[in-house]
């Protein structure tokens, strides 16, 4: 085993304390009970967003009309989309997980608060540049390595942002279930039940109800053609 790959934290790390500070002084915050939507695929969202707790999933429907889980975000993170179109759609559905509070300012106060300061601005273009590096590297995932690809990417990136590397391998705290990491890499649950007990005869991971150890960390690698991503983009 190695060490696990990328550095995880909020995206809000490419942000100031000072350029924090401003946007929360002129965000409206809300608390959502969990299961809320925040805002649906297809309608205008022209919004910024603060996640101050809680946590939130970002959702496209498929042809088929399952749900695809894109993007999960927690707290101390920023989300929205910095759209060309005032009028342009939502991309995703946004989605609670469990109760939350949640910060916005309108895409109206954005744009007022880039014209009147340089730094903001800056700040704001690192972060929607990471933004788009971390839809890159969701749909290389998804498109270009296959379904066991796309599964070894999804537990890498767990285990970067929850995992705690022990003797034996780097333990996720949480087991989610097949039917989650199907939605998370646009599989039916079958499909990945079948690659993660091909992967725990071959020693690649032990799983229990409530945990995962990935004892394998190059094999996942390998699969997934892993980059190495840089800070904040090595998540989910």
């Amino acid at each position: 085993m190695t060490m696990k790959c990328g550095t995880t934290q909020p995206n809000s790390f490419v942000f100031s304390e000072e350029t924090k500070q401003l946007l929360f002084e002129m965000m409206t915050f809300q608390e959502y009970s969990k299961a809320s939507i925040v805002c649906w695929e297809g309608e205008k969202c022209s919004k910024f967003f603060y996640l101050k707790s809680g946590t939130v999933k970002f959702t496209k429907l498929t042809k088929k009309g399952s749900s695809l889980i894109m993007f999960i975000y927690g707290a101390d993170d920023f989300f929205g989309e910095f759209d060309i179109d005032d009028v342009f759609p939502s991309s995703y559905s946004i989605e609670t997980t469990e109760d939350s509070v949640i910060g916005w300012i309108s895409k109206q106060g954005m744009d007022e608060l880039v014209r009147q300061d340089a730094q903001l601005a800056t700040e704001v273009l690192r972060w929607t540049s990471m933004m788009r590096k971390q839809s890159e590297m969701k749909l290389r995932d998804l498109l270009l390595y296959g379904k066991p690809g796309a599964l070894a990417s999804t537990l890498l990136r767990m285990a970067a942002m929850h995992g705690v590397e022990e003797t034996e391998g780097v333990t996720v705290p949480r087991h989610p279930s097949d039917g989650e990491l199907g939605q998370l890499i646009g599989a039916p649950r079958e499909t990945v039940n079948r690659m993660m007990n091909q992967w725990r005869k071959e020693g690649v991971l032990t799983t229990t109800p409530t945990s995962m150890v990935l004892h394998d960390i190059d094999f996942l690698k390998e699969l997934c053609y892993c980059e190495g991503c840089p800070a904040g983009i090595c998540r989910l």
